[in-house]
C-alpha cells in the first residue's frame, strides 16, 4: 500500500513547511553571505556536515541492513531509502564547500605554503584539484550503490520477487558495498574535516565521524518510525521486539563512539604531541570546555545509562525521547568538532549557524518526505517482515 490517505495529506503539510522555512533559511544565509563572507562558509560547513550526514548515514544503514538482514531493519527500510534518496543534496550542497575552499581550508592559501615542512608528506595529498576529484569520487560512488539498491527495492515492489531473486542481489551487491562505504566515508571525512587543521592528524577520527553520523541517522529514524508506529499500515506490523532492537542498535554506536572518542583522547594526551594537543586545547578552553563536558556525560553516560534498561527500549513514548535527545547531542558533537577550529580563543555562536542549519534541514527534510511518499510505507514483499502487531504484546 501506498501512503495512506490519513498519512498522505501529514506528509505534504510537513513538507511543504519544511521547504518554506528551508528556503527562507537559505535568503536568510545568503543575505549573510554578503555581510561577512568568511562567517558564511563556516556556518554553512558546519550545517552540510550535519545533513548530509543523515543522506550518508542512511546509505549505510541500507547496506548493514542488507547485509546482516534482521526483522528491526524491515519496518525503518522505506525511511532510510529515503534518507539515501537525499544524496543529491550531498553533491549540489558541496558546490559552497568548494567555492569557500580558500576561507575554510588554510592549507590552499599561498602564504600558508611556509608551512608545509610542518605538514610533511601531507602537503602533496593536499591539493585543491585533488580535494575536489576525491570529493566528487566519493559521492559518485555513494551514488552508484545508493540508486543501483534504490532500482532493485523497486522492481522488488513491482514483482513481488517470488524468487528471492532480488533480494539475493541486494545482498550480493551491499556486502562489498559495506566495506567501499567505510573506506569512502573516512577520507572524505578526512578531506572535509580534518584537513581544516592540516597539522593535526588522527587515525581514529575519520572512523569516529563515521561512527557518529550512523549513530545519528538511526536516531532520526528511530523517532519517524515511533511517530508513525500508531498508523497503518505500521501499527498492524510493529511488536516491542522492533523497538527493543533498534534501542540495541542505538546503544551499540553509542557505545562504538564512546569507545573511539575515549581512545583518540587518551592517546594523543598521553603523548602531548606538539601536532596533536592543540587540537584538543582549542575544544577545552576559554568556553568550548563546557560543551566538551556536555558532549561526554550526555552523548555518551545518559544514554548508555538510558538504554541499558529493557523497558527503556520497549517502550516506544521514552525510546523516542531518547533518540530525539540523541539528535540534539549530535548537532552539538558536530558544532563541537568542526567550529573550534574557525573561532578562537572564546566561543563563539553566529546567527549564521542557526540559518544555515535550518535553511539546509528545511531543504533537506522537504525532499525526504518527498521520498516517503514515493514508496510504499512498508516493503510488504520483503520476506523478513513479521506481523506481529503491538497491541499484543505485553
Amino acid at each position: 500500500m501506498n501512503a495512506t490517505d490519513s498519512v498522505r495529506p501529514t506528509f505534504d503539510r510537513l513538507q511543504n513547511t519544511s521547504l518554506i522555512i528551508g528556503v527562507l533559511g537559505i535568503i536568510g544565509l545568503v543575505a549573510g553571505l554578503f555581510m561577512n563572507a568568511t562567517q558564511f562558509f563556516q556556518s554553512y560547513l558546519y550545517a552540510y556536515l550535519f545533513w548530509g550526514g543523515l543522506a550518508i548515514g542512511s546509505l549505510g544503514i541500507m547496506l548493514l541492513h542488507n547485509v546482516v538482514g534482521g526483522n528491526w531493519g524491515v519496518v525503518i527500510r522505506r525511511m532510510y531509502e529515503a534518507g539515501t534518496g537525499t544524496l543529491p543534496i550531498v553533491l549540489i550542497g558541496l558546490i559552497p564547500v568548494l567555492l569557500g575552499m580558500k576561507t575554510l581550508y588554510t592549507w590552499t592559501n599561498p602564504a600558508t605554503l611556509g608551512e608545509t615542512a610542518h605538514i610533511g608528506f601531507k602537503g602533496a595529498y593536499l591539493s585543491t584539484w585533488f580535494f575536489i576529484v576525491r570529493s566528487l569520487a566519493y559521492i559518485a560512488v555513494w551514488f552508484f550503490w545508493g540508486y543501483r539498491l534504490l532500482g532493485w527495492s523497486s522492481e522488488q515492489d513491482r514483482t513481488g520477487d517470488p524468487d528471492r531473486a532480488i533480494f539475493g542481489r541486494m545482498k550480493a551487491f551491499s556486502a562489498p558495498g559495506l566495506l567501499i562505504f567505510a573506506f569512502t566515508t573516512s577520507w572524505a571525512f578526512i578531506d572535509w574535516v580534518m584537513s581544516i587543521e592540516p597539522k593535526w592528524y588522527s587515525t581514529v577520527f575519520p572512523w569516529l565521524f563515521t561512527i557518529g553520523e550512523m549513530l545519528l541517522t538511526f536516531a532520526f529514524l528511530v523517532a519517524v518510525l515511533i511517530l508513525l508506529s500508531h498508523r497503518k499500515p505500521f501499527s498492524d506490523v510493529l511488536n516491542f521486539q522492533h523497538f527493543n532492537d533498534l534501542g540495541n542498535l542505538i546503544l551499540t554506536f553509542t557505545m562504538l563512539w564512546a569507545y573511539m572518542m575515549l581512545s583518540q583522547f587518551l592517546i594523543q594526551w598521553s603523548e602531548n604531541l606538539p601536532v596533536e594537543i592543540p587540537w584538543w586545547i582549542e575544544r577545552f578552553s576559554n568556553g568550548w570546555g563546557y560543551i566538551a563536558f556536555f558532549v561526554g556525560v550526555f552523548h555518551f553516560c545518559v544514554p548508555f545509562f538510558l538504554l541499558l534498561m529493557r523497558f527503556v527500549k520497549r517502550n516506544p513514548k521514552i525510546l523516542f525521547w531518547v533518540a530525539i535527545w540523541m539528535i540534539i547531542v549530535r548537532i552539538v558533537d558536530v558544532f563541537w568538532i568542526v567550529i573550534p577550529s574557525f573561532r578562537q580563543p572564546y566561543l563563539s555562536v553566529s546567527w549564521m549557524d542557526l540559518v544555515a542549519f535550518i535553511g539546509i534541514g528545511g531543504i533537506w527534510m522537504a525532499f525526504f518526505l518527498f521520498n516517503m511518499k514515493k514508496r510504499p510505507l512498508l516493503p510488504m514483499h520483503d520476506h523478513r517482515l513479521g506481523f506481529r502487531p503491538l497491541e499484543s504484546e505485553a
